[in-house]
C-alpha cells in the first residue's frame, strides 16, 4: 500500500468507530527515543523516516509535526503524499494540539494507542483540548499494517561490574533510599535503559541501543521484572535471583500494577510511563510524579565509567583516523559514495574485539546533503564524493568500555570562501564551549549561550541542541542534562555532554564539530566552586578549511594543542600510511 492508501484505510476505521482525529506519535510502550521496527507506526503511516515527529489524521486532513533537524528530510519524504509538513518551533506554525482544537469540534473524539503514548503527553493534551474526548485504547495502525515486523527475541547478557563500576545491589539500595525520602512504597520504571542500568544487564531489542524491552516495579522489600522470559538464559535467571527479583511475563505488568494495595504510594516518571500503565493503577493508590531516580543517578558517571570511556574513545579515534585516511585516498577514484563510506566505517569499527554495534545510524553527508541535519545515505540514493567541498561524518559506537558520539567535517579539496568562513565560525563556537569555565549551579541554557556567541556575532545560528548527555553502553542521548536554549538542568561533576555546534546552509553545505566531554572541577576558592570540561574525544580537527585571520591567538593555541594531544594519544596505535596521515592532519596552523 502507498501512503495515501494507508491513510484511506485508517480513515475507514476512524469512521466505523466515530473517531474525528487519530494521533500517531513516534513512540513505543517505553517512550524510547529509538524504537524497534515493530513500533515504527508513524513511519508506516507517513513514510517519514526521521527519529522524531507526530502524525495527526482527521477526516479530510493530515499533517506531520517535526523539529528543525528534519525539515529538509521531511519535505523530501512527504513529497508524494497528502500529508502537510508543520515545522515545529517556526513562528506562525500551529502545534498539533492547536490543529486538533481547530479541526475537531467540542465533544469530538480523538483516538490514539495509549500503550505508546506517555502520561505526560496525555495530561498536556487533555488540558489543552478541553471537552474533546480522548480515547486511548485504539491501535488502528496494527489493524492495517500487513507483514508487520516481529518483536525481537535476542538474549539478555550480564554487563560485568569491571566496566560499570557499581554493583546492582548498590544501585537498588540507593533507589530505595530515595523512595523512603519521598515516602513511597513502590517506584515504577518503564524505561529500558534505566532498567538495564540498575540491573547491569544489556540486550539487543532496539537497533543502536543495547537494551531489553521490560518493565520494573521496585518495592521496599520486593522487586518485579516483567520481560519476555524467552530472552533470559539460565545464567541471567540465576543472576537475577541473587537480588530477590521476581521475573514475570512482559504483559503481566498491567496485572501487577493493578494489584498494588490501596493507600500505598507509588513513584513514577510521567514522561516514561504510558497511559495504559497509568490507567491500570487503582484509584485509591497515591501517586508521586517525578523523573526516575535512576535517570539522575546514571547521568553522573563514576570514576570507573570515565576511565573506561577514555578507552572507548581511543578505540574510536583510531578507527576514525583510519577511515578519513581511506576516504581522502579513495575520493580521487570517482567511485566513492556517502553510502560506501558509511559501510567502510562500520567495517573498520567492527574489527575491534570490544565493538558491540553503532550507537546510531551514521550520518555520512557530502556537500549540500550535510545541510540535512540527520541525513543518512541509502544504497540507491547517495552522492559521489569529489575532490572539493566539505564531508560531514557524525557517527558513534557502543564498545564494552562505553559509548561514543563524534562528528568531524573535513575538506576534500577546493573550498569556497563561504565554506571556509562558516567552518571557522563553527570551530570558534566549539572552542568557546570547550574552554568554558563555569561556576557551580550553571545550567545548560547558560552554556548554550557561551557556545553560540561567536556565531551570533556573525548573525548566524543553528537550530538543534548544542550538547546532550551520552549513556554508558545504553542510549547515545541521555538526560536529564542538555545544552540548549531552554534547558535548566544544573551541570555537575562527572556529567558527560557532547559539544556540537553547527551551521547549515540549504543547498550548499553543512558543518558540525562534535566532541564528548565530562565536567571536572577547575578550582574552588573564596568565590565558590568552578568547573571546566575535560575532553574524552581525541580525533584531530581538520584545520585546512580554517580562515586563520578569524581566530584569536588563544584559539589558535587551543586548536594546535588539541591536535598535538590527539597525535600523542593515538599515534602508537597507527602505522605506515595511517600514521603519516595523522601527522599531516595534526600539523600546526
Amino acid at each position: 500500500m502507498d501512503i495515501n492508501y494507508r491513510i484511506y484505510k485508517l480513515r475507514e476505521l476512524m469512521k466505523n468507530r466515530g473517531i474525528d482525529a487519530y494521533i500517531v506519535p513516534t513512540s513505543d510502550p517505553h517512550q524510547s527515543e529509538y524504537i524497534a521496527d515493530y513500533y515504527k507506526t508513524r513511519e508506516y503511516i507517513s513514510g517519514f523516516t526521521g527519529s522524531a515527529g507526530t502524525v495527526v489524521i482527521t477526516k479530510n486532513k493530515s499533517g506531520l509535526w517535526t523539529d528543525s533537524r528534519y525539515f529538509l528530510q521531511a519535505k523530501k519524504e512527504l513529497a508524494n503524499t497528502e500529508i502537510k509538513l508543520y515545522k515545529m518551533g517556526v513562528s506562525g506554525v500551529e502545534n498539533y494540539d492547536e490543529f486538533l482544537k481547530k479541526e475537531v469540534g467540542e465533544f469530538g473524539k480523538i483516538g490514539f494507542d495509549g500503550t505508546c503514548f506517555s502520561l505526560q503527553d496525555y495530561r498536556n493534551l487533555s488540558e489543552k483540548l478541553g471537552s474533546r474526548m480522548l480515547i486511548s485504547d485504539i491501535d488502528f495502525i496494527g489493524k492495517i499494517w500487513e507483514k508487520r515486523p516481529k518483536l525481537p527475541k535476542n538474549k539478555v547478557w550480564i554487563y560485568d561490574e569491571k566496566y560499570v563500576g557499581e554493583s546492582t545491589l548498590s544501585k537498588i539500595e540507593k533507589i530505595r533510599e530515595k523512595m523512603n525520602s519521598n515516602n513511597c512504597d513502590y517506584t515504577f520504571i518503564g524505561s529500558p535503559e534505566d532498567i538495564c542500568y540498575i540491573l547491569n544487564i544489556r540486550g539487543d531489542d532496539i537497533e543502536y541501543n543495547p537494551v531489553v524491552l521490560s518493565y520494573m516495579l521496585i518495592g521496599n522489600d520486593k522487586i518485579y521484572l516483567c520481560i519476555d522470559q524467552d530472552k533470559l538464559t539460565k545464567e541471567v535467571e540465576d543472576y537475577l535471583k541473587k537480588f530477590n527479583i521476581t521475573v514475570s511475563s512482559y504483559d503481566y505488568i498491567f496485572k501487577l500494577i493493578k494489584s498494588i494495595p490501596g493507600k500505598s504510594r507509588i513513584y513514577l516518571d510521567p514522561e516514561r510511563t504510558n497511559v495504559k500503565i497509568y490507567n491500570s493503577i487503582n484509584s485509591n493508590v497515591r501517586i508521586t510524579f517525578g523523573t526516575n531516580f535512576s535517570t539522575n543517578m546514571k547521568s553522573i558517571k563514576n570514576d570507573i565509567e570515565i576511565k573506561n570511556e577514555k578507552i572507548a574513545y581511543i578505540k574510536d579515534a583510531v578507527a576514525l583516523v583510519k577511515f578519513f585516511n581511506w576516504v581522502e585516498t579513495g575520493v580521487s577514484t570517482g567511485v566513492l559514495t556517502e553510502y560506501i563510506a558509511s559501510d567502510k566505517l562500520h567495517d573498520i569499527r567492527k574489527k575491534d574485539k570490544d565493538f558491540i554495534e553503532e550507537s546510531f545510524e551514521t550520518i555520512s553527508a557530502y556537500a549540500d546533503n550535510a545541510a540535512i541535519v540527520h541525513y543518512s545515505p541509502s544504497k540507491g540514493n547517495s552522492k559521489t564524493l569529489k575532490n572539493e567541498g566539505l564531508f560531514l561524518v557524525d557517527s558513534g559506537a557502543h564498545y564494552m568500555q562505553g559509548t561514543t558520539d563524534i562528528t568531524r567535517t573535513i575538506s576534500l579539496g577546493k573550498l569556497t570562501e563561504e565554506e571556509k568562513i562558516d567552518y571557522t565560525l563553527v570551530l570558534k563556537s566549539h572552542i568557546a564551549l570547550a574552554t568554558a569555565i563555569f561556576k557551580e549551579g550553571t545550567n545548560g541554557q547558560r552554556l548554550d549561550m557561551i557556545s553560540k556567541y561567536p556565531l551570533w556575532k556573525a548573525k548566524k545560528d543553528f537550530f538543534h541542541g548544542t550538547g546532550h548527555g551520552v549513556g554508558f553502553t545504553l542510549t547515545v542521548h541521555e538526560g536529564p542534562q542538555r545544552i540548549s536554549f531552554n534547558d535548566e538542568t544544573i551541570f555537575k561533576k562527572n556529567m558527560t555532554t557532547s559539544n556540537e555546534p553547527g551551521l547549515y546552509i540549504e543547498g550548499k553545505h553543512g558543518i558540525r564539530i562534535e566532541n564528548e566531554v565530562y565536567v571536572d572541577i577547575c578550582e574552588e576558592n573564596e568565590f565558590g566552586k568552578f568547573f571546566k570540561f575535560e575532553n574524552l574525544t581525541y580525533v584531530p580537527i581538520d584545520t585546512r578549511p580554517v580562515v586563520k585571520e578569524m581566530l584569536d591567538g588563544w584559539e589558535i593555541k587551543r586548536i594546535n594543542e588539541y591536535n598535538k594531544k590527539c597525535f600523542d594519544i593515538i599515534s602508537e596505535y597507527l602505522d605506515e600510511n595511517d600514521l603519516e596521515y595523522l601527522k599531516k592532519i595534526c600539523e600546526e596552523i
